[in-house]
């Protein structure tokens, strides 16, 4: 089972005659989405909004699946985006977040989380680095990996949402997990005066055992100490937007993961041991994920079946 803890979001989603459509978002709900759909058993942590957009939030994620019962219905509202798309299907956003129901996480509400039977526990993301909640997030990151779980890691940066804290908890969410995903763009806002593979090195001698490394249309580059750089282009399709592509990556790679690691073996033992054709395997494996989803408006990550058929093409 994997538990993704964060946010969720209402992205508004600008159509061609200007007007808002709503569709239930988040980078982490978006992951916890993409695992269900591709098989896999999945447990979300979020805050869900008092509001119409946290019960289509919830409703989703429970329509497709994903195991709720850790979740909270919080009094606070949801947390809304609105995301444009440039001509290149490219998405960005801007968000409304003072106030809402994401980064309000207790001790309480997160006590003994993630469950019995966890192999793998996957945040990212605002949640990750927004007080008072992100503090309480990590504590149970470094619990989960005391445990022996994979730890999974996205920093996801939203620049507009930087505050003076936030670098400190990306920080700490990177020296407890023991797999980062990470886009070139994160990266060039996190350490803009550094080379993304110098950054990668770096990172892994701050933890993790690996550090994967997207970049949209350029494929992705996986980065283990002592050991080769295993590269993978992109999905060679039309691009209908970006958005839950990461996510959808990200689900996938954790997805490809877990069928090759031994369930017993510590998480940096395990992907330490991986030959550099099984992280090849995984990498292309989250590719073909993430590549089915931005063909599609929105994110609408594909089922396992498809997943399987893109491979197989």
């Amino acid at each position: 089972m994997i538990t993704v803890c964060g946010e969720t979001v209402a992205d508004l989603i600008e159509l061609p005659d200007g007007t808002l459509n709503p569709v239930p978002g988040g980078s982490p709900a978006n992951t916890a989405l993409a695992c269900a759909r591709l098989g896999v058993p999945v447990t979300f942590l979020g805050r869900f909004g008092s509001d119409v957009f946290g019960e289509r939030a919830r409703a989703r994620l429970l329509d497709n699946g994903v195991d709720l019962t850790g979740s909270v219905q919080a009094d606070e509202p949801s947390t809304l985006a609105v995301a444009t798309t440039d001509d290149e299907g490219h998405a960005s956003y801007a968000f409304w977040t003072i106030g809402t129901a994401d980064w309000q996480w207790t001790a309480e509400e997160l006590r003994g989380q993630p469950a019995a039977g966890t192999r793998a526990v996957h945040t990212a993301s605002v949640a990750s680095w927004t007080p008072p909640g992100a503090s309480v997030v990590l504590r149970m990151l470094a619990d989960a990996a005391r445990r022996d779980c994979l730890v999974s890691y996205d920093p996801n940066i939203r620049p507009a949402l930087l505050g003076p804290q936030s670098t400190a908890f990306i920080e700490e969410a990177i020296s407890v997990a023991h797999l980062v995903k990470v886009s070139d763009e994160d990266l060039a806002t996190l350490e803009p005066d550094s080379d993304p593979e110098d950054t990668a090195r770096r990172w892994l001698e701050r933890g993790p055992a690996l550090v994967v490394v997207t970049a949209g249309a350029e494929g992705a580059r996986a980065f283990r100490a002592g050991r080769d750089v295993v590269d993978v282009p992109s999905a060679d399709v039309v691009v209908a937007d970006t958005i839950g592509a990461g996510d959808t990556f990200t689900a996938g790679l954790l997805t490809a993961l877990l069928d090759m690691l031994a369930e017993g073996v510590p998480p940096s033992a395990g992907l330490t041991a991986l030959s550099d054709a099984q992280v090849e395997t995984a990498l292309r494996t989250a590719a073909a994920a993430s590549g089915i989803t931005v063909t599609r408006p929105g994110c609408d990550p594909p089922t396992a079946a498809e997943l399987r058929a893109a491979l197989h093409d």
